[in-house]
């Protein structure tokens, strides 16, 4: 057996095995993985950890599958010619296109690496080059197998080679696939050690506003493009304005790559305006816009905040502040965070968008436990905390807050659950005008995801109003026998669907038929554009 043929399966098998193990942690965050480095998680958390609905390294499987199975048919024909070795280095070399641009995209835009994914883009650019080497220049054949008879004689030697290396692969692959899953460095499912909350839930470093010497410090890990963290933000400015400088708000960053391909974008944007002093303004500014956090969007409201815009591009185009918001994201994994918006108010931790009531009760109970009283306590009466359910985060096992969380949150496993199909404005078309055929009953379902004000002011013919945030308490109002078709404006260059994307997924985990819920990418801008009707100042009612 020619020892080109060997390397090639070898380096197959190998990028089989890391695509395999890569496949395995992605099918769920939460796994824990083995890395040689800081990145691993970051990368797998990103939205370049998935694509067309599937983990990135199933693509990854496929293609080194394919490449042994190229390799090994070879080995077996005794006179294949040129078409399985071009067929080699062509696979390989989309494989290796492929591994270039995400190589780039893990310095350029993620700012991390993850060892496993450098290990198979080394392993496709060996394996092409000496692909496009065998293609081009193919090792000369021995006399034996120049001999007609002999012929089959080298093949079998060939096949005999490849079984053999393919049986030392899986011996050695099984304990290592094994010893790989029942080690690394899972993210922590409970709030961390009291060592971990004492030294990163805050940092000395960490942007905070309210009073330094407060009884009752508030800690947001928010991401600027999950949407539940812009709509709490209107109960975290009520209780600022309620208590003052009782409390102190410390805000860190979060951002989910999964689902928010801008977050990490504005949250480096935010620490360039934090260079400048207007972190604050910044962060208030990104939530009110959290639709459009692209780049040319983040200068604009740059200059809005009075930033100097040749540092402010400087900065943000450089990368500098990408290890500090890792840092922040890493904090929050090990104190427990998996979702966005999570607070951490004394010694209690609430998931989701809490409301101001949630939000009192659970600030009074960090007081009342100070001794303090507090603003709604008569003297010699102290708070009152009925609802609350003890226990202490310093407790390795202790859980988030009973009763204050909810499922209005954002998380980097909303990224592996089931996803609604996308669909563009002739499909969206097409299944409106479906609907002049069919009964009421029947016809497919346009359901605005938007707040009720934004419906009211105008909205696709005929659509029904049922806001995201509305959705995990009110989906059993909508048809489960219809299709249903969820849009949203459409009208920034941002993400434009991630509220329908997000409503979807709901709807999907509450039993719907996937074929039946539809997510119109362009949305109601399109819709218009294209002439289709229109209504606005009024709702359908159900």
């Amino acid at each position: 057996m020619r020892m080109r043929k060997l390397a090639l399966q070898a380096l197959a098998l190998g990028g089989v095995f890391i695509s395999s193990y890569l496949l395995w942690s992605y099918t769920s965050p939460s796994r824990p993985m083995v890395c040689m480095g800081t990145g691993c998680d970051v990368v797998r958390a990103s939205p370049f950890a998935h694509f067309l609905g599937l983990p990135t390294p199933v693509y990854g499987v496929v293609m080194y599958g394919l490449l042994a199975l190229l390799v090994f048919a070879e080995a077996l024909l005794p006179d294949p010619g040129a078409f399985l070795r071009l067929s080699a280095a062509i696979v390989s070399g989309a494989g290796f296109l492929t591994s270039l641009y995400l190589s780039c995209v893990e310095a350029f835009v993620i700012h991390a690496w993850c060892a496993w994914c450098v290990a198979s883009a080394i392993t496709v650019t060996i394996f092409f080059a000496l692909a496009l080497l065998d293609a081009y220049r193919p090792e000369p054949r021995s006399a034996t197998e120049g001999r007609t008879k002999s012929r089959a004689l080298p093949a079998l030697a060939g096949w005999r080679g490849q079984v053999s290396l393919s049986i030392v692969a899986v011996a050695f692959g099984i304990p290592t696939f094994s010893w790989l899953v029942k080690h690394g460095t899972p993210p922590p499912a409970q709030p961390g050690t009291p060592q971990a909350l004492a030294e990163r839930l805050v940092r000395p470093d960490s942007h905070w506003t309210g009073s330094s010497d407060a009884l009752v410090t508030m800690v947001e890990f928010g991401d600027f493009e999950c949407p539940y963290c812009g709509d709490v933000q209107k109960s975290v400015e009520a209780v600022r304005a309620k208590y003052g400088d009782r409390i102190r708000l410390i805000f860190r960053h979060y951002p989910v790559w999964a689902l928010h391909p801008y977050a990490e974008t504005a949250a480096e944007a935010s620490e360039c305006a934090a260079d400048q002093g207007k972190f604050w303004e910044a962060a208030k500014k990104f939530y009110d816009n959290q639709t459009d956090l692209s780049d040319p969007a983040l200068f604009r409201y740059a200059q809005e905040l009075g930033l100097e815009m040749g540092k402010f591009k400087q900065c943000l185009g450089s990368g500098t502040m990408a290890k500090r918001v890792r840092r922040d994201f890493e904090d929050g994994m090990a104190v427990g965070v998996r979702r966005t918006p999570t607070f951490f108010i004394g010694d209690k931790m609430a998931e989701g968008a809490l409301d101001i009531s949630q939000f009192s009760q659970l600030i009074d109970h960090a007081f009342a436990q100070r001794g303090a009283q507090t603003p709604e306590a008569s003297p010699g009466q102290p708070a009152q905390s009925s609802l609350l359910t003890p226990g202490l985060l310093a407790n390795p096992g202790a859980q988030a807050l009973s009763g204050f969380q909810t499922a209005t949150a954002c998380s980097a496993d909303e990224a592996s659950k089931p996803q609604a199909a996308l669909i563009h404005t002739p499909e969206a078309k097409a299944l409106f005008e479906s609907a002049s055929s069919r009964t009421r009953q029947r016809r497919p379902w346009f359901v605005d995801v938007r707040p009720a004000g934004e419906f009211a002011a105008e909205h696709i013919a005929g659509a029904e109003n049922l806001p995201l945030d509305e959705m995990e308490k009110h989906w059993a109002t909508l048809p489960k026998d219809r299709t249903l078709v969820l849009y949203e404006s459409g009208r920034k260059p941002g993400d434009v669907c991630a509220a329908g994307r997000a409503a979807g997924r709901i709807l999907l985990a509450h039993g719907f038929n996937r074929d039946k819920v539809k997510v119109f990418q362009e949305g109601l801008a399109d819709w218009e554009k294209s002439g289709l009707p229109v209504e606005a100042r009024h709702q359908v009612s159900r």
